[in-house]
């Protein structure tokens, strides 16, 4: 697991001291960066599997194979450089599958995977309301046509985000799956799919909504 680490470490070293003049300095913090990623990727994951969101998670011998290439593909994520947000909702994904034995079928974590370790704080916010908004309406039983959308636009803008900035974050979230676009009286707006619920049973995806 600590090989991709120490292999992205060694390469940006490599290229900044072959590119800047006494650059030695630069290596070693370039190394010690590579190690601090690897020490709060490895605590995050050990705090949400035994103290998270889904409470202490315990594996089991036939969950050894499954979870060597969930980790591994975690562990791609650190040295593709996710946040520490996004690898904390990586890793309560794992937990979450664990709990809902849903372990090992592996092409679920790597969906998951997929989707969030590269969405910006802006797009984890998004969801974080989205996800709020659907609960709020499904719970409430007022389900209506463009229901969600009159809802998530103006708690966007409540949020500083300008009617531009909405549509574009949208459109950027919906490559994910977890919300499409819809046409609508010549404008565009946006709906939920179950991909979202499903992720909110698995990762805390709500409490981003209410930071």
């Amino acid at each position: 697991m600590n090989k991709l680490i120490t292999y992205g470490g060694a390469l940006a070293s490599d290229i900044i001291s072959t590119f800047m003049p006494g650059a030695s300095t630069l290596s070693k913090f370039a190394d010690d960066y590579a190690e601090k990623k690897r020490r709060e990727a490895l605590d995050i994951f050990i705090s949400e599997v035994s103290q998270g969101y889904h409470g202490r998670i315990d594996f089991d011998e036939h969950d050894i194979d499954p979870l060597i290439g969930i980790v591994h593909r975690f562990w791609k994520a650190v040295e593709d450089g996710a946040a520490r947000e996004n690898l904390r909702l990586l890793a309560q994904v794992i937990a979450g599958l664990k709990k809902n034995k849903e372990l090992e079928d592996a092409d679920q974590f790597r969906k998951w995977a997929g989707i969030l370790e590269q969405l910006t704080r802006d797009e984890l916010l998004v969801l974080g309301k989205s996800l709020r908004i659907r609960r709020d309406i499904t719970n409430a039983g007022t389900d209506v046509a463009n229901d969600f959308w009159q809802r998530l636009e103006p708690s966007l803008e409540a949020a500083g985000y300008s009617k531009r900035e909405i549509g574009a974050l949208c459109a950027s979230v919906s490559r994910t799956g977890l919300l499409i676009p819809l046409s609508g009286f010549g404008a565009l707006t946006y709906m939920d799919t179950p991909w979202l619920e499903k992720l909110g049973k698995l990762a805390d995806l709500e409490n981003l909504s209410q930071r």
